[in-house]
């Protein structure tokens, strides 16, 4: 579990993870500097697998997250995030679809997206939820990396979307995961999806047709936040040119050039973005400049 000033939620994550039907594990907290009561919470938490280390220094996500990756102990790694809950059974259920595919890096569940509060939250609205069932409904056992990409061409699926799920509910083979360099710091956002696709090059993905858990969306989550600024456009477009250095040269002809596209669609996005935000930056200060003169001269 890495945390940072998680206290409004922590305490129930913590005790869905210690809920798993699936009781041989570590309870491995890693907080990243928290100062709110994430620590007193942890450390009140009363469960004997519980292990806490605090980061020296702030790390950021996939810092925080790379270092969970180098302290555990276990063959699999299960993530949970402070806003996340685990159903009973997400634990054996991934498990179980691990020790049965060895070649598999990762396994893969629903999950259940609960959004609180209003505003422009992400994963909001029927779009997602159609393309994930769509996903899941094309899914005929293991599939690799090339599989997400292809499917994602012949169908128009959008190859910033995230279908496998954030790291709550998915169990990761740690060895593999380590050895592809783990969480790349260059992604925010999509840094999850990112190592999905490095570890589908070369290793299979299992999916679990069942509900592992909820995702709490609300405003003060990482998601949320990161969705302001040009943050989110710049991911989209790195992420798309990850996906063709790993690979475009699988394609088929016609598939790479839509590839291509997709790329070159993200980066007009950009584009159209960086210049609207510069517009808008420019006439804020022309209204502050005209304010301040008829200040002046009143």
């Amino acid at each position: 579990m890495p945390t940072w000033n998680g206290a409004a939620h922590l305490r129930e994550a913590l005790e869905s993870a210690a809920a798993q039907t699936f009781g041989d594990f570590e309870l491995l907290v890693v907080d990243d500097g928290s100062t709110d009561a994430s620590a007193e919470i942890v450390a009140a938490f009363p469960d004997a697998r519980r292990r806490f280390l605090r980061n020296e220094r702030r790390l950021g996500i996939p810092g925080s997250w790379n270092r969970c990756l180098e302290e555990a102990r276990g063959e699999y790694v299960k993530f949970l995030f402070q806003d996340d809950v685990l159903s009973p059974h997400a634990l054996q259920a991934l498990v179980e679809a691990l020790d049965g595919e060895p070649g598999a890096a990762l396994a893969f569940g629903r999950r259940q997206i609960r959004h609180e509060g209003d505003g422009d939250l992400p994963l909001r609205g029927e779009a997602y939820a159609a393309v994930l069932e769509d996903f899941y409904a094309s899914l005929r056992g293991p599939l690799r990396g090339l599989d997400l990409v292809r499917g994602a061409l012949a169908t128009g699926r959008d190859l910033a979307v995230n279908v496998i799920g954030e790291p709550s509910f998915v169990l990761l083979r740690r060895e593999p995961a380590r050895r592809a360099g783990g969480f790349d710091p260059a992604f925010a956002q999509l840094v999850d999806w990112e190592l999905y696709l490095r570890l589908g090059r070369r290793d299979l993905l299992v999916f679990v047709d069942e509900v592992m858990g909820v995702f709490r969306v609300h405003s003060g989550g990482q998601s949320a936040l990161n969705r302001r600024g040009l943050r989110m456009p710049r991911e989209f477009v790195r992420l798309l040119v990850r996906v063709r250095e790993l690979y475009e040269a699988d394609l088929a002809s016609g598939e790479d050039v839509d590839l291509r596209l997709a790329e070159w669609g993200y980066r007009r996005h950009l584009a159209g973005q960086a210049l609207r935000a510069l517009l808008s930056r420019g006439r804020a200060i022309a209204l502050g400049e005209t304010a301040g003169r008829a200040s002046r001269r009143s």
